[in-house]
């Protein structure tokens, strides 16, 4: 008896029952199954840029995590931070390169994992700070990782040097403000809200809480030109801090598969 014939359902979702009653039933190698991913794999070209932004509360203890949210999303830059530890460790991931920089503390530290398909490269270091070159079409740009400690004021000084540039920086800056739509404003948020509005530059960030301590947006990104950058939060993760997935308008490049 046809197993479909049991399913009640449209002709349409029947078909796709069968398809994958058959998928299930046919033996393939695992090269022979490689080669027709290749086959079918997406250009770069047709794809955009994306990125996820993730504060990993120590990465020792939420490899899985990153795991997961790689297979899944398959973004091209994973930025981390909150990485602690790890830093000085972190683990091989196939097909990526990890470009990092400690923090002032334990618990501090940033870190970016990028497809081998990019080409980067780094233009400045310093505590709990990062930002790289990244040479995609139609002109480079520059892609940051920042955490800001509770402690901390907002580094103005540090962002006045990429107000000419095409920059866009993500991170856990621990500033609140009901222009992002936090409940309630902090000092680090007041400051950078002034900042934005005396440089004219920019946010990107989720319309959801990154925090899952509070109903704040504490992780986002800051930039010269938000126009075309989408952010969502995602609802997973094992971190205090939820996953923010980045879409962007900008092409990876006609010669880069992915």
């Amino acid at each position: 008896m046809n197993v479909c014939d049991l399913f009640i359902g449209t002709n349409s979702e029947r078909r796709q029952l069968s398809k994958i009653i058959e998928e299930w039933n046919t033996k393939s190698s695992i090269s022979s199954i490689s080669k027709e991913w290749r086959k079918k794999r997406p250009n770069a070209s047709t794809e955009n840029l994306s990125i996820i932004l993730y504060n990993c509360e120590c990465l020792s203890t939420h490899i899985a995590d990153l795991d997961i949210l790689l297979s899944v999303y398959t973004p091209q830059i994973f930025i981390l931070t909150g990485v602690g530890s790890s830093i000085k460790n972190l683990p091989k991931m196939t097909s990526y390169y990890w470009i990092s920089q400690e923090g002032t503390n334990s618990f501090g530290g940033v870190a970016m994992l990028i497809h081998n398909t990019l080409k980067t490269k780094i233009t400045m270091q310093q505590s709990d700070f990062l930002l790289i070159e990244l040479d995609i079409l139609p002109k480079p740009i520059f892609v940051g990782a920042i955490y800001v400690p509770p402690s901390k004021p907002f580094p103005q000084s540090l962002l006045d040097k990429f107000i000419n540039k095409p920059f866009y920086i993500f991170g856990d800056c621990n500033a609140k403000h009901t222009d992002w739509l936090c409940r309630q404003n902090n000092a680090s948020g007041s400051q950078l809200k002034n900042w934005l509005e005396s440089t004219g530059c920019e946010m990107i960030y989720p319309t959801k809480p990154t925090s899952k301590r509070s109903t704040a947006v504490i992780d986002f990104g800051i930039t010269h030109n938000a126009y075309g950058w989408k952010a969502d939060v995602i609802q997973e993760g094992t971190s205090d801090h939820y996953p923010v997935l980045i879409k962007t308008p900008v092409s990876t490049g006609e010669n880069n598969y992915f």
